[in-house]
Order: C-alpha cells, then sequence, then structure tokens
C-alpha cells in the first residue's frame, strides 16, 4: 500500500533481507566451523618456521632441572618441554605441518585411485566391474590401521613410506562411492545422447559423467584428510611412522607417556591439536554433504 502526497508517491520501506552469508551460516554452521578449524591449521602449518618460538628439535639445556625433569610451561616454554628438554609448542605447530602433509598427499593418492577405479567398474561393467569390486573387497576386508602397519614395517618407517602406505590402501571407500554414482549417472538423459552422438566412453566417463560425481567425491576427500592424520598419529606411536626427531603428533602422545606423572603437557598439548584438527575436516566434510545434498540435513 502506497501514500500519496500531492504528485510523489511514498512507497513503504521493505523489511531488510538476510544476507546470503547469514542465511547460509544459520543453516549450515558446521561448514563454517570446520573451515575456520582447518584454515587456521593450514595458515599455522605454513607460518610454522616464523610462529614456532623455538626449534623444533633444539635441545635446551634449561628446559630439565636438575633432576632431569622437564620445566612446566613459562615465559620462555610456553606449553613446557619434553623429556629431551625441547620445546612442546614449537613441536604441536611443526607437528601440524607433517600431520597436514600426510593427510593432504595421502587424500590425493586416494582420490586418483579411487576415482579412476570407481569410474572404470562403473561405467564398464561386466568382468572389469566385478574383478574391480572383489580387489575393493580385499582391501576393505583388513583393519586398515593393522594393514598400513604390516606394510610400512616391510617398507621401513619414513614419511614417503607412510604416505605411500595410507594412499594405497585407503581408496577402497571412495571407489565404491564413485562407482555407485557412475551407475545413476550413466543411465541418464544426456548420457545416453552422447552415446548416441558416437562419444566413445573414455570421453563419456572423464568429460560427461565425472564432473556429475563431484560433490560425494569432495565430501568423502575431505573426511578422508582426516582419518589420514588419524592413521598416520597411530602408525607413529606404535613406533613406525614418523621417525624421530621429527615432531609429530602421534610421537609427541607416546613419548608424553613416560613423563605423564610429572609433565604431561606433551601428551595433553599434542591429543588436542590432533583431536582439534580430526574434528575440523570431520565438521567440513559433515557441513559440504549438507549443502551439496540439501536432503541430508532434513533427515
Amino acid at each position: 500500500m502506497s501514500v500519496t502526497a500531492g504528485a510523489a508517491t511514498i512507497a513503504p520501506k521493505e523489511p531488510k533481507k538476510k544476507s546470503k552469508f547469514r542465511k547460509s551460516l544459520k543453516q549450515y554452521p558446521l561448514v563454517y566451523i570446520g573451515a575456520v578449524i582447518v584454515l587456521v591449521m593450514v595458515i599455522v602449518s605454513l607460518l610454522a618456521p616464523w610462529i614456532a618460538p623455538h626449534d623444533p628439535i633444539q635441545v635446551y639445556p634449561d628446559a630439565l632441572n636438575d633432576q632431569g625433569i622437564p620445566v612446566g610451561p613459562s615465559s620462555k616454554f610456553w606449553l613446557g618441554a619434553d623429556g629431551n628438554g625441547r620445546d612442546v609448542l614449537s613441536r604441536v605447530i611443526w607437528g601440524g605441518r607433517v600431520s597436514l602433509l600426510i593427510g593432504l598427499v595421502s587424500m590425493a593418492i586416494n582420490l586418483f585411485v579411487g576415482v579412476v577405479l570407481g569410474l572404470i567398474a562403473g561405467a564398464f561393467g561386466g568382468w572389469v566391474d566385478a574383478l574391480i569390486m572383489r580387489i575393493t573387497d580385499m582391501i576393505l576386508a583388513f583393519p586398515f590401521l593393522l594393514f598400513a602397519l604390516a606394510l610400512v614395517a616391510v617398507l621401513g618407517s619414513s614419511l614417503w613410506n607412510i604416505l605411500f602406505a595410507i594412499g594405497v590402501l585407503g581408496w577402497g571407500v571412495m571407489a565404491r562411492v564413485v562407482r555407485g554414482q557412475v551407475l545413476q549417472v550413466r543411465e541418464l538423459e544426456y548420457v545416453q545422447a552422447a552415446r548416441a552422438l558416437g562419444a566413445s566412453e573414455w570421453r563419456i566417463m572423464f568429460r560427461i559423467i565425472l564432473p556429475n560425481v563431484f560433490g560425494p567425491v569432495i565430501v568423502l576427500s575431505t573426511l578422508n584428510v582426516g582419518s589420514n592424520i588419524l592413521v598416520a598419529a597411530g602408525l607413529s606411536y606404535l613406533g613406525v611412522g614418523v621417525q624421530p626427531p621429527t615432531p609429530d603428533w602421534g610421537d609427541m602422545i607416546q613419548a608424553g607417556l613416560t613423563t605423564y606423572t610429572y609433565a604431561p603437557y606433551e601428551m595433553y598439548s599434542a591429543g588436542v591439536a590432533l583431536v582439534i584438527a580430526v574434528i575440523g575436516f570431520n565438521l567440513l566434510g559433515d557441513g559440504l554433504r549438507d549443502i551439496l545434498d540439501p536432503q541430508s540435513a532434513t533427515r
């Protein structure tokens, strides 16, 4: 309704609309919480040489008292020192850099192997599908951590062997998810039309089907980063992961058990950092799932 005053017409003010950011933040809060955690972890990891107050592998004589017990939090060592006289805060920061490297690189290997095998299995079907799925079943039949532990024990404990072990053993779920999506998409009309026009199966797979399965792939990849970081920490905790003196959260937790009764700073600091990192990637993955699949938010 409008009010007319002389020749001028004054229209009532419309209520302000909420911004898209505020609306999406209210509807999908998890993705923003997870994104903030992951972003902070990435920034801290990249800036570790400048943020860390000390050298993470440097032994400081004043970090141990006369009885060889590490000192507690102080102005010099904010989170105290470990049993070897090294700064805990610096090791936690650099440990995040190692964990992030392992999580991202191993996820990239999971992504490449899983997407390629899932595409081939879903697109070609028949004996090709059966063979790939039986191999996938074999991979998924073994407990992931135990399988990775055995492979690293055979290959040797090094950062690249850990990346290889986690990468080549963690693609099974990705392959199954991609295959299931391909089986749905390949029967759609636009795929059938491309096939009728003479497009090759390889072109259909990578130019038509692949872009339409990105949603679940992105979500699963994000979740895989967190789980891969957890597996790498488990390997280090068991003594076959990243080897000292390279800072690693799993190794710090294991080493902190020996000083737990009188200096629990190392174990608690590394444990809290590990939990926050895994939760961050899981929240980000869950939030992306809700955004890319709106029906999941109503279930």
